[in-house]
């Protein structure tokens, strides 16, 4: 490959045979320092004029990827012979800002000063290499002042410069080079001048006199820029020297300063062209030529200088010249100078002879690729590698100091994280006292190692934690945390991440009192971590001793056929929507249906035809009896006409379809024969809308929560949450004495009277107040009707956490009997009022104020030509929210002259989460057991 007659970077790759005039012996000029933010130009822009030709460019023009890149910049000028060189890097201001911009633009995780301590340690690098190849170096300022942070820099790379010569000296080994270049590692020890692209001086000034006048001699008269120029001078020398960069001995310095001539240019008037823009405006304005004279004048110049090059060093002036100089005057008398007799910067008393080589342009060119493939390559030499470690560490000061503060700290945030710890602890507490040794690490942590020793100090306090001091994050279901150790549970399976961990249940030794099933027994009842442990583990507990050989209703549960049954994957539905009338809950139909049937089963059905009804129907086993008489189903009727939409009581609607059952039996069995059995594809109770027996529910899969009117149809809960039994007869209650149960308070042990009339056959039932002697008595033939009054018995229960029990009249409002009067209250307001779920305990009211909860009803039937019914919904939470039932298909029947318990849920799970008590006292009005949980029905009618 040919050699570029254009600007090229290192490392070189082309024939160095094609070199112009590559025997000639050539001065190496560098430009090293920080650059202004422009994006027209670089700092080494201000050598186009002085080659006549736009050669260093700004990075307008230059892709992304190669301005976020370190390199190095060369142009040979065979003309003049001079090989500039432009050290570009992160300190030129619109490199750094460009970068800036790309992190910000990117989003990327890398650090900024990380990245800056990279590019720092490369350019320390490459100083490195350009002193040991340059003759000249030119250090830009973009500003009028000297930057002293080079003199650190300068004594690190000096430092390092003496520690790899050997290694450089193997380097050069093979070369054509004088023995001194050999042994010193480089051609010369270079010069370096100082460029400020700025000045203080605000205004034109005149010349000033200095020195004294005498008869003999005239003042010398100097430019306030020169007197600046000097000033610096003079102080940049004396920083070089008190910090012992440069000496006596320039062979012996990183570099070396002339004596006698000057070292520092300030751009009082800029040569290059920031904007090209406004350039070109103002050439305009001039009505001028765009070409500078400067540059005609810089060319004659050139040529005149070459036609006496062999006089160069004696044209040269050895002091100060009055008046300001262009940039390209003060440059070429160090480089001609450089080309003719070498710099001799050594002073003292004892002259040394300095080292000083011109190589050819060739020799160069080879050289400087070697030593750039040696410092900047990326095969590292093997013994240079320990050096250059050291050159990072040394530079890496910022990064030590903050090693060493954070190491010093570490500890001390680590104790604040110990401190008044509790033997086990939960993960909020974990996490607090973690962000309490944050605060103390960031009080005292200082520089860019803080990230690294705050992961060392997470990881720190999270195993001390976990070195058996974490505790148990099960939540019971009232929200109090487990106070075991971590463990696992009994039924827990054994796996490899669990083995270390001890077996026991949750506790946190929380306790409440609570009555068993019927209400005769009460217990201490644990903190329950699951809904099973609240509303079936207990009272399952205490049936032995109390409840066991009562008589019980089966409420609907899971039976299973086979081991693998599992709990169903609930998807989330669409909640329930308020009507118009404000709060009243109102079921859409296929509200609860819709999309919720899954495969798994519709495989586990036992039939598909009734299941399938249902759906369309909108009904299922769930939800049939789960509305209160002003909780409504809407059936759309459809007409050619018009889409009417009919309201009608679920519990009218079912009565009415029973009694259409009934007449179909009827006529059937009048109008075939006996011995005849119907021939029907489908049951008539789903040939009339009405559910599905629970034949069709699922045997694989179980509902994970309580039924509710959200259930998904053909779902049972493997366990009862509720519970329906009958203590015994209806003597066993007094109205006098009330219930002589433990735990109830004074006065509020008795049950509300609910007097009904109903028609019946003269003499076949006794009225209230008759006797039963009367049954023995002929009955007589007539069978004329007569309205019988009954009475029954009711109460709804509330039970608080501390035991205390009570009933209620009516919402809010607490029975109280003296001893020495009776109940004057009715039921009337259980019956068509909603009750609250929650109401206060009058006997905590003074203390912690501890709401009683609905527990249980309590009916004693008559014994009459009726059958009570039961049928409690319950809206444990503010709308949305499901209404809970007993799950079954029908509302439940009690049998005559009993004393019934119905025992209501502790909790109430759902598909979502358990509903627990609001903590808003405005919620509490909305959590209530609906209207309408007491019915009867006419018992002359049964077969």
């Amino acid at each position: 490959m040919s050699a570029p007659m254009d600007l090229f970077q290192f490392p070189l790759n082309f024939d160095f045979q094609s070199l112009p005039n590559k025997d000639n012996k050539v001065c190496v000029v560098s430009v090293i320092g920080k650059g202004r933010h422009n994006p027209f130009a670089s700092k080494a822009s201000v050598f186009n004029p002085v080659l006549d030709k736009d050669v260093f460019k700004g990075l307008l023009n230059v892709p992304e990827e190669l301005i976020q890149q370190d390199a190095v910049e060369c142009f040979y000028d065979a003309e003049s012979q001079v090989v500039y060189l432009h050290h570009t890097c992160m300190y030129d201001t619109h490199r750094l800002a460009v970068q800036c911009q790309r992190l910000i633009n990117q989003d990327v995780d890398q650090d900024f000063f990380n990245m800056w301590q990279k590019e720092e340690y490369r350019h320390a690098k490459t100083l490195l290499w350009l002193f040991s190849i340059s003759h000249i170096i030119i250090l830009s300022h973009p500003g009028a002042s000297f930057d002293v942070s080079y003199v650190r820099l300068f004594r690190t790379i000096d430092t390092i410069r003496l520690k790899l010569l050997h290694s450089i000296t193997e380097q050069l080994h093979g070369f054509h080079i004088s023995k001194d270049w050999y042994h010193s590692g480089r051609p010369c020890s270079p010069r370096v001048l100082f460029m400020f692209e700025s000045s203080t001086l605000t205004k034109k000034t005149e010349p000033v006199e200095t020195g004294a006048i005498s008869k003999n001699k005239t003042a010398t008269k100097f430019s306030v820029e020169k007197k600046l120029v000097h000033a610096i001078e003079d102080q940049i020398y004396r920083i070089l020297r008190k910090s012992r960069i440069i000496t006596n001995i320039s062979n012996n310095s990183l570099f070396a300063v002339p004596a006698n001539q000057e070292f520092v240019y300030i751009h009082t008037k800029k040569d290059e062209i920031s904007d090209p823009v406004s350039f070109y405006l103002q050439q305009l304005r001039m009505n001028n030529s765009i070409e500078s004279p400067r540059s005609r004048g810089y060319q004659s110049n050139r040529h005149s200088s070459q036609s006496g090059s062999e006089t160069r060093s004696s044209s040269l002036p050895t002091s100060p010249v009055p008046g300001n100089s262009t940039f390209k005057e003060f440059l070429f008398q160090h480089v001609e100078l450089a080309l003719g007799r070498g710099f001799d910067d050594n002073v003292g008393r004892n002259p040394v002879t300095p080292v000083f080589e011109v190589p050819t342009c060739e020799l160069w060119c080879m050289i400087a690729n070697r030593l750039y493939d040696f410092f900047l390559g990326e095969r590292m030499n093997a013994k240079a590698q320990a050096h250059f470690n050291t050159l990072k560490s040394l530079l890496e000061t910022d990064i030590r100091f903050s090693e060493n503060r954070c190491n010093k700290v570490l500890p001390v945030a680590e104790a604040a994280y110990q401190e008044g710890l509790p033997t086990h602890y939960v993960t909020n507490f974990h996490l607090n006292k973690l962000q309490q040794a944050h605060r103390v690490f960031h009080q005292f942590a200082r520089g860019p190692a803080t990230e690294k020793y705050l992961v060392q100090l997470d990881e720190a306090c999270e195993k001390f934690w976990k070195n058996g001091r974490q505790l148990c994050e099960e939540i019971s279901v009232t929200g109090n945390h487990c106070i075991n150790p971590l463990h696992r549970l009994p039924d827990e399976p054994e796996l490899d991440s669990n083995r270390h961990l001890p077996v026991m249940p949750h506790t946190n030794q929380l306790k409440t009192r609570a009555a068993c099933n019927c209400g005769r027994k009460q217990a201490d009842k644990d903190d329950p971590f699951d809904h099973k442990a609240a509303n079936y583990d207990f009272y399952a507990g205490l049936e032995e001793s109390c409840c066991g050989k009562l008589e019980h209703v089966d409420l609907p549960s899971f039976k299973p056929s086979t081991a693998e049954a599992r709990a169903a994957q609930i998807k989330k539905i669409e909640r329930a929507h308020k009507n118009s009338q404000g709060d009243t809950p109102t079921v859409k139909s296929g509200d609860i249906v819709s999309g919720m049937a899954n495969l798994s089963l519709a495989l586990s059905l036992g039939q598909s035809g009734g299941s399938d009804y249902s759906h369309h129907e909108g009904i299922s086993p769930n939800n049939f009896a789960t509305t209160s008489p002003h909780v409504e189903t809407v059936e759309e009727v459809a007409s050619e006409d018009s889409h009417q939409v009919v309201t009608t009581s679920p519990m009218e609607e079912t009565t009415e379809k029973l009694e259409k059952v009934e007449e179909l039996k009827e006529e059937e069995m009048k109008e075939e024969p006996d011995h005849e059995e119907p021939e029907t594809e489908q049951p008539e109770e789903a040939a009339l809308g009405i559910p599905a027996t629970f034949r069709q529910v699922s045997t694989t899969e179980y509902l994970p929560g309580m039924i509710h009117s959200e259930s998904v149809p053909g779902l049972l809960p493997k366990f009862p949450s509720w519970a329906v039994c009958c203590i015994g007869k209806a003597s066993l209650y007094n109205h006098n004495t009330g219930l002589d149960y433990p735990g109830f308070l004074h006065g509020s042990h008795f049950l509300l009277p609910w007097d009904i009339t109903v028609k019946a056959e003269k003499d076949k039932w006794p009225s209230v107040g008759e006797t039963a002697s009367r049954k023995g008595k002929q009955k007589k033939s007539s069978k004329d009707t007569a309205e019988v009054n009954l009475r029954i018995y009711l109460g709804n229960e509330y039970e608080c956490p501390r035991g205390h029990r009570f009933f209620c009249s009516g919402p809010e409002k607490i029975i109280k009997v003296s001893s020495t009067s009776s109940v004057k209250d009715n039921a009337n307001k259980l019956v068509n009022l909603d009750m609250p779920l929650y109401c206060a305990c009058p006997h905590c009211r003074s203390s912690k104020g501890f709401l009683g909860q609905l527990m249980r009803l309590y009916v004693v039937t008559p014994e009459g030509p009726v059958r009570i019914t039961v049928n409690p919904i319950i809206q444990p939470a503010p709308s949305p929210c499901p209404l809970f039932n007993l799950g079954t298909t029908d509302v439940v029947e009690l049998s005559a002259s009993a004393l019934w318990v119905i025992r209501l849920p502790h909790i109430y799970l759902g598909d979502q989460g358990a509903y627990l008590m609001p903590t808003e006292s405005q919620h509490l009005s909305q959590c209530r057991m609906m209207k309408g949980v007491f019915g009867y029905r006419d018992a002359t009618q049964e077969s």
